[in-house]
């Protein structure tokens, strides 16, 4: 099991410490870990998940990071940051990582586990 840390996240897209604080991006973490938990159905811990959890979480949290840093907003996983912050290549790194949390989503609904009972 691994755990996400507030560096690992930053460097998802070149961020560093000046640019946004670990309790920051630990608060990021958090709302990334409830959004992705919910979308799933399955509770995640950010101290505690498989490389894949971790990979998701890191990926979205980063998302937030960068929308912070750069003025812009995020929720869930719609995402805005106006065209004044964002080179064209942020922009398709952010993209990318938007992606690749849509496909651990879709994944985990697919294969995953389900307690449920019945209809």
């Amino acid at each position: 099991m691994v755990s996400v840390t507030a560096d690992q996240i930053r460097k998802r897209l070149g961020l560093t410490v000046s640019d946004i604080s670990d309790e920051d991006v630990l608060a990021f973490r958090d709302e990334a870990v409830a959004f992705l938990s919910e979308e799933i159905g399955k509770t995640l811990n950010a101290e505690s998940c498989t490389e894949a959890e971790a990979n998701a979480i890191r990926n979205l949290a980063a998302i937030y990071c960068y929308c912070k840093v750069t003025g812009g907003s995020a929720v869930g996983l719609d995402f805005s940051v106006g065209d004044l912050h964002v080179s064209p290549n942020a922009g398709k790194q952010l993209e990318f990582l938007r992606e690749q949390v849509e496909r651990f989503i879709a994944r985990q609904k697919r294969f995953g586990i389900s307690l449920k009972e019945g209809p």
